[in-house]
């Protein structure tokens, strides 16, 4: 059913290449958002589709509007610059509170609390990861990730050796023996190790780190009638069930939820999150917590 759905909103609105902002006769009737960077497609396509949906269940009380990738893909820092500069409308990511105090937020987890839970990419043959490890040994071996990333400082906070470094040499460096291992969403890992594949690298299979990571849509503050018109659309997507049905639905959701199973989970405080954002996931429990 998703599947029609997704590509029928495809159709609808299609990703064309972005123009320049005083091509657009009316701005307010475009929504520019990020191209996809490699290895995000899943999460990706999930995202826009239900963007579509928010801005489609509101279009009686706010009108039609167009999605327009921006032409390239960037880093997420390069992404929240292009928000604070007007040159892009809307993004997603995890939060924090820089990115809350900077931007327009609207604090309904998009992604059911996947990006909290990180299970491990290590070389293949690592016998260190051949078995249960405990949390207090984990620490003493050294992590990557990406220099812009929350998890980077929530890693630090709760004592890990962490080396921050772009996503695209994290890989790299993992392979290389430079650093030991690389935590990833538990949704991420499935078309990370298919783009990586000629690297020896896999799935640590034993244990998973879980903090509160919740992924937000975050809107220029150029746009403050775009980021009501969102938590309208996905209130009430939340409150019929058609958001949670559709994350629910999809492949990578069901794939991390196995991959999960049967895992030890260690539990972490995420120091990052306001008093806001700690609320709202009071509010929206995971559908992904509660499938375990």
């Amino acid at each position: 059913m998703y599947k029609h759905m997704f590509i029928l909103l495809f159709c609808i609105f299609a990703l064309l290449p972005a123009k320049a902002m005083a091509d657009e006769p009316d701005r307010k009737d475009i929504v520019y958002i990020p191209n996809y960077e490699p290895g995000t497609t899943d999460i990706y396509h999930y995202v826009v589709t239900l963007l579509n949906l928010a801005l489609a269940q509101t279009e009686t009380e706010f009108g039609p509007v167009q999605i327009i990738a921006n032409p390239k893909a960037t880093s997420q820092q390069q992404q929240l610059l292009n928000l604070r500069s007007g040159h892009t409308d809307i993004m997603w990511s995890v939060t924090n509170l820089e990115r809350e105090q900077n931007n327009n937020v609207v604090r309904i987890p998009l992604t059911g609390g996947m990006f909290g839970y990180r299970v491990l990419l290590v070389r293949d043959n690592d016998e260190r990861f051949g078995s249960v490890i405990s949390l207090e040994q984990l620490k003493q071996y050294n992590a990557v990730q990406g220099s812009d990333w929350p998890d980077t400082d929530i890693l630090k906070h709760h004592g890990f050796s962490v080396t921050p470094s772009v996503y695209s040499r994290s890989f790299q460096l993992l392979s290389k023996g430079e650093v030991d291992y690389f935590p990833r969403a538990v949704h991420e890992v499935f078309e990370e190790l298919h783009t990586h594949r000629t690297l020896a690298i896999s799935t640590e299979r034993y244990v998973a780190l879980q903090y509160n990571n919740p992924m937000f849509f975050f809107v220029s503050e150029h746009r403050p009638e775009l980021a009501k018109r969102l938590e309208t659309g996905l209130s009430q997507l939340l409150e019929n069930g058609d958001l949670q049905r559709l994350l629910t639905s999809q492949h990578f959701f069901i794939r991390a939820r196995n991959l999960l199973k049967g895992r030890t989970i260690y539990p972490m405080t995420n120091p990052l999150l306001t008093k806001e954002t700690q609320q709202a996931l009071e509010r929206y429990p995971s559908p992904l917590t509660s499938a375990l």
